[in-house]
């Protein structure tokens, strides 16, 4: 039986990082929509020539088809009407604005050092993206989930990533089958 589980948020909301840590808990398998969109083939700039959505939705076809018991990291989950329905369940993750910003940036200055600072070769395309980051309101987020048909809980990614995959394991516990989680995810 295939299981997806969708971690979605704005950009900075901790949503990879808690993904891998749920991922690991359960022994699915993660996938990161950062991974579908960009081959990072270019070793100087991991964002060079991007993927088109619909090449990043064959990609993850792939992928479920490939683990079958998944944890996708994606701002939004929005890969198409035969991915929708894998979803088992999904965490809306949401985090304070300035928070969110601050990661992105920091994040970036740890990838690309100087680089992204006026007169570096990326200031152009961090720039852009920093402000396409800073002009998404949760609201970008939040009408998509409405979409979704399985369980959902919202957590604050400014919390511990530890005690957010606790909480969504006992919320797991009330509105899945046990049958679909690996015994060891439900212990403690």
């Amino acid at each position: 039986m295939c299981m997806g589980i969708l971690v979605c948020g704005l950009n900075g909301s901790g949503k990879s990082t808690l993904g891998r840590a749920l991922a690991e808990r359960l022994g699915f398998h993660f996938i990161d929509n950062e991974d579908l969109f960009f081959s990072k083939a270019d070793p100087r700039y991991m964002f060079a020539a991007p993927r088109s959505h619909k090449e990043a939705e064959e990609l993850l076809a792939r992928e479920v088809k490939s683990y079958q018991r998944f944890v996708f990291a994606a701002v939004k989950g929005d890969y198409g009407d035969n991915i929708m329905p894998l979803y088992q369940f999904a965490v809306l993750m949401t985090a304070p604005r300035e928070l969110r910003l601050q990661r992105v940036k920091s994040r970036s200055f740890e990838r690309f050092g100087d680089r992204m600072r006026p007169g570096g070769d990326l200031y152009a395309p961090e720039k852009a993206f920093f402000d396409m980051v800073a002009s998404r309101t949760e609201g970008y987020v939040e009408e998509w989930a409405q979409s979704l048909r399985c369980p959902t809980l919202r957590v604050n990614g400014a919390d511990p990533v530890n005690e957010n995959v606790k909480r969504i394991l006992n919320r797991m516990r009330e509105a899945c089958p046990a049958a679909v989680l690996p015994c060891r995810a439900l212990e403690g």
